[in-house]
Parts: C-alpha cells; sequence; structure tokens
C-alpha cells in the first residue's frame, strides 16, 4: 500500500487457508485488498490482492447457513473466502470498483 492510496474500509475479518480460519484485519483501498493477520496465527503472513486482477466478489455462507462471508475470485481462477460484517456494504463498493476499472480500461 502506497501512502497516497485511499482506505475505504479496515474491518475485522477472517481468511480461510486451508482449514485454518485465519483472523486480522482487511484494508479496502482503491487499489487493493490487503488481509493482515494478527500476530497470533500460526499462518501470519500477509495477502495482498490487486483489484486489476479481481473477476467475481460474492456472498458466500460460512457453516452452510451463516450468512458472513465473501469470496473473491481473481484472474487464473483462485478464491479468497473471508469472514466479515456488513459483506453488503463491502461486496458493493468492490463491485462497483470493479466495473469502473473495467470501463476505464475499455475506454483506453
Amino acid at each position: 500500500m502506497t501512502t497516497t492510496e485511499t482506505v475505504f474500509f479496515n474491518v475485522p475479518a477472517n481468511l480461510f487457508k486451508g482449514i485454518e480460519a485465519v483472523g486480522g484485519k482487511l484494508k479496502i483501498t482503491e487499489v487493493e485488498l490487503i488481509f493482515t493477520p494478527h500476530k497470533v496465527n500460526i499462518q501470519s503472513a500477509p495477502v495482498t490482492i490487486n483489484i486489476g486482477e479481481v473477476i467475481k466478489v460474492q456472498k458466500r455462507n460460512t457453516i452452510l447457513f451463516v450468512p458472513n462471508g465473501m469470496s473473491v475470485t481473481v484472474k487464473g481462477g483462485k478464491e479468497y473466502k473471508f469472514v466479515v460484517n456488513k459483506r453488503g456494504k463491502l461486496i458493493d463498493h468492490l463491485n462497483q470498483t470493479i466495473g469502473e476499472k473495467r470501463m476505464q480500461h475499455l475506454l483506453f
């Protein structure tokens, strides 16, 4: 993340890495999603997802029926599964940002 990036969201989140739900913070800027795990997790490496690589953001349920999940799919098919509060706001923001990036790409 650069110092000129605007942080739109900085929320508590879990990111599933295999069977572990890694706890931490999810920052969303106009350029990237940055997941920073808490130090106490076994898997403590941060994850950065460039918004230009994102092809799909959608709702998902945790444990089959809990409506608190968000999945982010990037080019190449890799899927990142998050647990977040107020996922609708995050998903709407990301889908709007992705749409704007696609339009800019088509125009230039």
